[in-house]
């Protein structure tokens, strides 16, 4: 019984080591360069975001002027229920802490400049 063992671990240490797959190469100097910039390039917005709580580019749509706006459309939905979901929806982007809202966009733009 222990030579069985022996020839199944020793099996098993074979067929571990060998390994049929690709060699590991180190990223070149160039991609690890522009993955830092990449980054510090994502931090940067992320400060600014957090400083003046405007969100990253222009595509943010839970900004107070944009909440503002929705406030102003939501009053001239008709249907109650419609109404009260727009106003929900408004509030909740009026109230979204700056962290978060940061967060979340610098989470995006940190997850664009690793890897292939």
């Amino acid at each position: 019984m222990p030579r069985m063992f022996c020839v199944a671990a020793l099996a098993l240490l074979l067929t571990a080591c060998s390994s049929g797959g690709e060699r590991y190469s180190a990223p070149s100097l160039r991609e690890v360069t522009a993955a830092n910039q990449c980054m510090q390039q994502c931090q940067r917005q992320y400060d600014s975001c957090m400083t003046s709580r405007t969100g990253f580019g222009s595509g943010d749509s839970c900004g107070a002027g944009v909440a503002t706006q929705r406030d102003a459309k939501c009053d001239k939905i008709d249907n109650p229920d419609l109404r009260k979901s727009c106003q929900a929806s408004s509030d909740y982007c009026r109230n979204r802490l700056p962290a978060l809202t940061c967060g979340e966009d610098n989470n995006r733009c940190t997850s664009r400049c690793g890897g292939s």
